[in-house]
This record gives C-alpha cells, structure tokens and sequence, in this order.
C-alpha cells in the first residue's frame, strides 16, 4: 500500500542520505570504493518519477550536471559566498543548476539574475531547510512549492523544469503535485553528504571517485561560517573534473544532450478513432494525486522496457492497440477507468 511505501522510506532514506555524523565518512568511503552509490537506491521506488544521472548514453560522455542546493543564502549578506561560487565556475567554464530555497533568495535577488547571465539555471526545493514536506498534507505542501516556483519565474520569467525533495525523501502525493506543474524530480548519482563532513579535500576526492560521464552531482551552497569547506571542495571538484576531461553543466543541458536515446514517443492523447496511433501501445498512470498521463509507443518491447521503470507510488496500466489490457499495477476503485478514458482521447 502507499502508506507501506511510505513508512519503508521514512526508514530507509535516514540511511541512505544521512546517517549519524561519526558514520558518514567512513560509510561514503566504503560505498564508493565499492561503486554502489546508495544515493540512487530510492530509485527503487521512485522508479522513473526521478532522475539520477543520464550515465551509460553515448551523448552525454564528456559531461556532467553539477547541482548545488539550499540556495542562496539564509545568513545575510555579509556571509554570502555567492560572488565567490559564481568566480569558480567561471574561472572553470562551469555551468551548474542551484536549487533554491526560495526564503534563502531574498535580498539576493541581484545576485540570482548575475547566475541567469552567466547560464546557470534554478530549480525548486522548497522554501527552506529542515523543514518535513514528505509527511505535510497535499495541499499545504502544493503552497509550499508554488512560493518557490513563483519566486523562480519572477527571476528567470519561466515555470522551473526541475524538483528536487528536501533530504531526497519523495512520496507518492508530492509526485503528483511536482508533475501537475510540469516538474521533474532530480537527485543524483554523486553525493557524500557534504554539508556535514567538514573536510573539502575528502569531499572533492569522493565525488571524483563516483563521478563518470552522465552523473549529476550533488554538493550544498557555502557561506561564510556555515557550510564553508564547501568553496575549496567546489574548487577542487572543479580542478578534478577537467582533469578527467569532464565539464560540468546544468541539469537541462545534460538531459538535452541524452534526449536522442532517453526521449519517449509523445505522449498526445490518442484520437478516439484511434487511428492516429495505429499500432501503438498505451503505459498509462493515474498519480496519487489524482492526474492522469501517460505516453505511446510504438512496439510493445518499447512499452515494457518503460514500464520497468515506472515508480512504485502511483497506479498503472498498460494498454495493447486495440485497448486490451495487458497490465496492471496498482490499486483500481475507478482509477482503471479514468485511465481508459485518457488513452481514448
């Protein structure tokens, strides 16, 4: 049941993306000489609903998305370290996706249009830190994000493409919120809990030690006396990724790049003749939420392999060319409908 998932993570997440402070270092050590990046377990469960990296794409070989959180800074100007993270990725050709808390941007807002300039992008994680919106009610976790999204437009005069979930924990009921506004949950590949181990050498070797073609990684803003061995470990980061002939860009460029092999056929309502998809197969989702979507494809091999990844929160249904069922997952209570009548248009 959804409620099982949920507890499931409130269990796991604590393990996987922060544990006890004593055990990080050695637990990311371990792991990452072991390649087995715990940071993309939930996917698990989160299925497709998130984006960990775009790796193993010829396309994106060459490329990583660098992304940095909790921005831009919730201790006043005189601690901003904005200046100096905009200076390094200059100085290294680096473009990067800040996602920003909206209550840490104001008074900073000359500073965020100086990052649009410069080619980077904004992403949305809520208002602040620290705060549970895993287990906030739907609608008053909806306002919450709406007064990030709303703080990203007024900057940048566009909606945020991307999500990303506080501590990365991610329900069912917050994926059909982030896709009713047309947002895409992204955590990552490469992360070492860098915002509590204060050692910017040991930051920068690990994230060089899991990074490859396609990852995104994951690192916090710095300021002045909270966080600050971030700034030399960006530093390093960035002196290591040249080094393995990597560069460093935002979240949209590198899935830009790994569109030719990740894009789906479009997912338009079919005509209720059916006949503008003659052939096609139908993965349809109905998210807790309540939204429905979903795409066409045009071989049944291509329907499965999407199917696989589908997410564990929300129900689905598969649908042959001539609207039989060949799958199902997922409760139904008249959500098996409502999907129907979706594919037909």
């Amino acid at each position: 049941t959804s409620a099982a998932r949920g507890a499931s993570m409130r269990l796991l997440l604590p393990l996987l993306l922060g544990g006890p402070a004593f055990m990080l270092k050695p637990l990311h050590s371990l792991t990452t000489t072991l390649n087995l990046r715990p940071v993309t377990w939930p996917g698990l469960v989160y299925g497709n609903s998130t984006v960990f990296h775009f790796a193993n794409r010829p396309e994106t070989q060459g490329h990583v998305a660098l992304t940095i959180d909790d921005g831009l800074c919730r201790s006043g100007q005189e601690r901003s370290l904005i200046p100096e993270v905009r200076r390094l990725l200059q100085e290294h050709g680096a473009s990067a996706t800040f996602f920003l808390c909206s209550d840490y941007v104001h008074g900073f807002e000359e500073d965020a249009q100086k990052l649009l300039e410069e080619n980077h992008e904004f992403g949305n994680h809520c208002p602040c830190d620290g705060v549970d919106y895993f287990s906030m009610p739907v609608a008053e976790f909806e306002q919450e994000l709406l007064k990030t999204s709303k703080k990203i437009e007024e900057l940048s005069g566009a909606a945020p493409r991307w999500f990303r979930a506080p501590q990365g924990k991610f329900s069912g009921s917050m994926h059909g919120v982030v896709s009713k506004y047309g947002m895409q949950h992204a955590l990552g590949d490469c992360y070492c809990d860098d915002w509590a181990i204060e050692d910017s050498d040991w930051v920068a070797g690990t994230l060089l030690q899991q990074v490859r073609g396609g990852s995104v990684l994951i690192l916090h803003m710095p300021e002045r006396g909270f966080r600050e061995h971030i700034l030399k470990a960006l530093e390093l980061l960035l002196i290591g990724l040249k080094q393995k002939g990597l560069r460093a860009v935002t979240l949209s460029k590198l899935s830009h790049l790994a569109a030719p092999t990740t894009a789906p056929t479009a997912a338009a309502p079919l005509a209720s003749s059916r006949t503008s998809n003659a052939g096609g197969y139908a993965v349809v989702t109905h998210h807790d939420f309540g939204t429905v979507d979903g795409q066409f494809f045009q071989t049944k091999e291509e329907a499965l392999a999407h199917w696989r990844g589908l997410s564990l929160f929300s129900a689905h249904m598969l649908l042959g060319p001539d609207g039989s069922e060949l799958r199902y997952y997922g409760r139904r209570g008249g959500r098996d409908a409502e999907m129907r009548r979706w594919a037909a248009g």
